[in-house]
């Protein structure tokens, strides 16, 4: 690139930089609630509570990368993961930039602006997720192997399946491409040291010698033969694409791998082979959850906030896809005029700010949802009442934070499964409401209900019917162990 072109290039993406990062922390500041439902809270309890509980840092829940990361952010509270994210989105459209500079391609630019504002991304970045320190990690990856560094790119591969567990099909991309393409066998062993060293001390700390499967909760939760979200059309996520990427992004990434298929027949499969790695992992990804939502597989909710994870790639794709789209003298395309690229590069820049400001922005400043609000019933009920020193029985995370329990300590509180029940005593405090009982808890409210051993002290029945997780009303009960 250009020296000129670059220093005047990088003052500008920073003050944009500083400019949306200005607006995420506001919005942080003035929202009560933040994205990612319940899952956020699980996982920044389980970060916040690992320096008191180190078993906590190799919870396959939490994920052992993200645990370990996030650690020291989160015991300033939320707001230290939102600032986890909001580096994670930095790093991303820094790593985009760098990518698309080594692939020798125009408008690196374009790519920064293109994740710095991804809709999905944005979305998802005032929350306690995974997804978006994943991204910054397999972004990460890439760069290191279009940038040669095989041993480094296949040693960060190899511990992606422990920041998500899709970081196994990021795993197997490069895989594929150090045996077929680069022909590094040697490098390939580099690839299991994460999963050797993980399950080394597992196996050590739990005693499970075969820990890296047997504590995977995705994999358990097939063997169990449970599907508590069901499963969903076989095009969920495509429809989705207006919103993750948006419409316009999608079809330039997708006229991308069109070129990118045109120039590997036209040119051998080894043209653009940095493009070929990130199309692999884009469509092994993307298909692998349009899959399993279709066949209702591995826990899956169809939740479209995992496609923060390959918005970067998204991003590359996409300015692959106006570098060929508007290439002089191109045999296929033919020549465009200078004024079309111009108004075409105006256009997408202002789409790309204004696809988040059109369908995320109701969501701001972000509120708690119906049934955290029930929630916040039940602690102002909770607080008039001695409990203290009686042991809680439940499994909402949002209500540890209300409560201020730590949910790690057995003495204080107990997650509530079915077979927990078994270890329950007089005088334990039961919490049943019909997000978790039915489904995760295992236990419906009748149960409890003609139980003799369980009274029912408290219930908060909303007044217009709030729908849940399989079109469940949600409620909660309470109750206490009487015998």
């Amino acid at each position: 690139m250009n020296i000129k072109n670059r220093n005047r290039e990088v003052p500008t993406l920073a003050i944009l930089t500083i400019a949306v990062f200005s607006f995420i922390s506001y919005v942080a500041y003035i929202s009560p609630g933040i994205s990612g439902g319940m899952d956020s809270y699980n996982h920044y309890l389980i970060a916040r509570h690992s320096w008191s509980y180190p078993s906590l840092f190799l919870d396959q829940w939490g994920k052992p990368i993200y645990n370990l990361i996030a650690s020291p952010f989160v015991q300033f509270g939320i707001p230290g993961a939102i600032l986890l994210n909001m580096l994670s989105l930095l790093g991303c459209s820094v790593l985009v930039y760098k990518i698309i500079q080594k692939l020798n391609l125009r408008y690196a630019w374009l790519g920064y602006i293109f994740t710095l504002t991804s809709p999905i991304f944005l979305d998802n970045t005032i929350s306690a997720i995974t997804e978006p320190l994943c991204a910054l990690l397999v972004i990460l990856t890439l760069y290191l192997y279009i940038d040669k560094k095989y041993v480094a790119s296949a040693v960060l591969a190899g511990l992606l399946p422990f920041a998500r567990s899709e970081g196994f099909i990021i795993l197997f991309a490069i895989a594929f491409f150090l045996i077929v393409v680069d022909k590094r066998y040697q490098t390939l062993a580099y690839a299991f040291v994460g999963s050797l060293v993980f399950n080394i001390l597992g196996w050590a700390i739990e005693g499970e010698a075969f820990w890296v499967i047997t504590s995977n909760p995705y994999i358990n939760f097939e063997l169990s033969g449970r599907n508590i979200c069901g499963s969903g059309g076989l095009f969920h996520y495509f429809y989705a694409g207006h919103y993750t990427f948006g419409l316009i992004a999608s079809l330039l990434a997708a006229l991308g791998g069109i070129f990118y298929a045109i120039r590997s027949i036209t040119k051998g499969w080894k043209t653009d082979m940095g493009i070929g790695l990130i199309l692999l992992c884009f469509a092994l990804y993307f298909g692998s959850h349009v899959g399993i939502w279709w066949f209702g597989k591995m826990g899956s909710c169809g939740y479209v906030r995992v496609m923060v994870v390959i918005a970067p790639l998204a991003s590359i794709l996409m300015v692959y896809g106006f570098n060929y789209l508007f290439k002089n003298n191109d045999t296929y395309i033919g020549a465009r005029a200078k004024i079309v690229r111009q108004f075409t590069l105006l256009f997408l820049v202002i789409n790309t700010f204004y696809v988040p400001y059109r369908y995320y922005s109701y969501k701001y400043p972000m509120q708690i949802s119906a049934e955290q609000a029930e929630y916040l019933k039940l602690a102002v009920w909770y607080e008039t009442h001695d409990f203290q020193a009686r042991r809680k029985i439940y499994l909402y995370p949002y209500f540890s934070i209300l409560a201020d329990i730590n949910p790690y300590d057995q003495k204080e509180h107990l997650d509530f499964w079915a077979s927990s029940l078994q270890y329950t005593r007089e005088g334990d405090i039961l919490i049943w409401d019909g997000h978790f009982g039915p489904h995760e808890s295992g236990t419906s409210l009748e149960s409890l209900e003609t139980d003799p051993s369980w009274n029912k002290i408290y219930s908060i029945v909303p007044a217009i019917p709030i729908i849940t997780l399989n079109n469940k009303e949600f409620e909660i009960h309470v109750f206490e162990k009487i015998k």
